[in-house]
């Protein structure tokens, strides 16, 4: 069989599935955060949680606690900076100062203290409040910054990143979600699908784009299914999450070799939202 004789049978097609069929497919947890890790732990801190998700609705307040240990054996400086994220289409995190993102909820963010000292071993928790404006119902993002600072005198002292005096040893980024409880607009699409042939495997890709205004925690799975024998394959679900106004590019790779014939090959998406699974479908021949 010549693996690499791939024809198109025609252009890709939305499909819908409904989600009663695969209702094992439901989602569980907060992808988003596989980003970050649940305990973070830089050479000598350890920090908890590993992001923070407040649901607090407009004209409110809602306060959660960081909490910090020393892990050093010596005494140990902290504090904190927020600052805003964002992330692109293969995953990768970047940062900006605080208010420079449309989504950023930095200005609503208060840290006390905003500094702390501890002595080796020792832990503290540390007040995040996040205190919404009225008739603001959008869900937004930041980042807490949990530095390990050491003390500097001289000309060096002035920093505008970190506090007057203190020099940055260490860093750890807790992610921070608000997202109103009020706020129900989950919405999802997937869009493209396309295929490109090696000589180990066969590589499918389709985009998911997030068109709601609050996180979504997807599952996407591929179906390649031979149309004239009925075999069916199902992949395991490639898990992630997508924040609003935003897109992810996902990518299968197949490395069982497909017997000569006709194929219907199917990209799904479950948001965990959506009564019915929306899909897109890409027909192939096999030579």
């Amino acid at each position: 069989m010549n693996q690499n004789a791939v024809k198109p049978i025609r252009n890709t097609k939305k499909i819908e599935i409904m989600k009663t069929i695969a209702s094992y497919f439901m989602m569980s947890g907060l992808c988003f955060m596989l980003i970050f890790s649940g305990i973070a732990n830089a050479q000598e801190i350890e920090v908890s949680p590993g992001s923070m998700m407040f649901t607090a609705n407009p004209g409110s307040s809602q306060t959660q606690q960081i909490y910090v240990r020393n892990k050093a054996k010596t005494e140990q400086s902290f504090v904190f900076n927020i600052a805003d994220w964002l992330t692109d289409e293969s995953g990768e995190v970047k940062y900006f100062s605080p208010g420079s993102v449309s989504r950023s909820c930095a200005e609503w963010i208060t840290i006390t203290p905003s500094l702390v000292t501890l002595q080796p071993n020792e832990s503290v928790g540390v007040n995040v409040t996040m205190l919404v404006p009225e008739g603001n119902n959008a869900t937004k993002w930041a980042v807490v910054f949990v530095e390990s600072a050491e003390e500097r005198t001289g000309p060096e002292a002035i920093d505008k990143d970190v506090r007057m005096g203190l020099q940055v040893a260490a860093r750890i980024a807790v992610p921070v979600f608000q997202s109103p409880s009020s706020n129900t607009l989950y919405k999802g699409t997937i869009e493209g699908l396309s295929e490109k042939v090696t000589d180990t495997s066969r590589i499918y890709q389709t985009k998911v784009i997030n068109l709601g205004d609050k996180i979504l925690n997807c599952k996407v799975f591929f179906t390649v299914s031979n149309l004239e024998t009925a075999e069916e394959f199902t992949s395991e679900p490639i898990e992630f999450s997508v924040l609003p106004e935003s897109s992810k590019d996902v990518e299968y790779a197949l490395e069982e070799k497909l017997d000569k014939g006709l194929y219907s090959v199917a990209a799904i998406l479950d948001y965990g939202y959506n009564e019915e699974l929306e899909g897109i479908q890409l027909e192939i021949e096999v030579k």
